[in-house]
């Protein structure tokens, strides 16, 4: 599922570059991303905050879809841990989708 969103979204979105699915203590049915995307404003001192897209909710195959859009500048300072992700996120074992 993560596969497919993450092209989907590499395919929708001009900006998008990369987008990083981060399995690491995340919920048996909960995705995460982070999708660095160069069309969006320069922010490097803002907070890391996810989008909560809801999938199918109320329903057998509901799950969870959390996205951090990041900046270049940002994605560099996640990597380097001057940058904080959300509580329980983790970079370790991402696993890279890129156009």
């Amino acid at each position: 599922m993560a596969r497919w969103y993450a092209k989907e979204h590499l395919k929708t979105d001009p900006g998008v570059v990369a987008v990083y699915y981060l399995p690491k203590n995340a919920g048996d049915r909960e995705i995460r991303f982070i999708e660095v995307n160069e069309l969006i404003s320069d922010r490097t001192d803002d907070a890391v905050v996810p989008i909560d897209f809801g999938v199918d909710m109320g329903t057998d195959d509901a799950h969870r879809l959390f996205v951090v859009d990041v900046t270049p500048k940002q994605w560099k300072r996640i990597k380097s841990k001057k940058l904080r992700l959300p509580k329980d996120w983790s970079i370790e074992g991402a696993i890279e989708f890129a156009k």
